[in-house]
């Protein structure tokens, strides 16, 4: 058994799997398919879900805090979670989950998101943008959902939340085709902020 093979980087997967979630439910709360659809897209919550829950585990084993947390939570609160509430609707008729309650759950999930999009500033300035359109987007349509805003802020959060999603999908694309080539085959920008050194390995350099 070789000791030396260590986990391969599972962001392209993770972020398969949330665009295969956003994009569908961007469009279809946008009018753009009819609402007999629904039932179709609690298969793309439930695996696209578990994508990400599988990639942010393996992401926390390879030691990458940034992307396996909002792996975790996407796979978790937006995308396994509400499937299986449409399971529920489903097999029981009359019972409706007030939107307030799925408000409350998208404006949770934007505090977090709040802080995530600043720490992808690490990575790139295009992630940065994406995130920043992702967090706008959870927050016009928690607020919507919750009561606090129009119906016309909440189509807004969805164009933003599907601008996100095809975003995502061209990142995917470029972090699989620049590890394998081992080069910049498709850019993703350079990053907006620098990690300043710890001073102790600071000293190590300069000794």
């Amino acid at each position: 058994m070789d000791n030396n093979v260590s986990w391969a980087n599972p962001a392209t997967a993770g972020i398969v799997g949330l665009c295969t979630v956003v994009i569908p439910l961007s469009i279809l709360n946008l009018g753009w398919i009819p609402p007999e659809s629904a039932p179709i897209i609690i298969g793309w919550l439930l695996f696209g879900g578990l994508v990400q829950v599988i990639c942010g585990i393996i992401e926390f084993k390879r030691g990458g805090l940034l992307f396996a947390t909002p792996l975790l939570v996407f796979g978790l609160m937006l995308c396994i979670t509400p499937a299986f509430g449409e399971i529920v609707k489903i097999w029981i008729k009359d019972f409706a989950v007030p939107p307030a309650v799925t408000g409350v759950g998208f404006l949770v999930v934007a505090v977090y998101v709040a802080a995530f999009f600043v720490a992808t500033g690490l990575v790139s300035w295009f992630l940065f943008t994406l995130c920043l359109l992702l967090d706008l987007g959870l927050w016009l349509v928690g607020l919507t959902d919750a009561g606090a805003l129009g119906p016309a802020a909440g189509t807004i959060g969805w164009y933003c939340l599907l601008i996100f999603a095809i975003g995502m999908l061209y990142m995917a694309c470029a972090l699989f085709l620049n590890e394998m080539f081992n080069m910049p085959v498709l850019p993703i920008g350079a990053p907006l902020f620098k990690k300043d050194a710890p001073p102790e390995t600071d000293q190590k350099i300069a000794s």
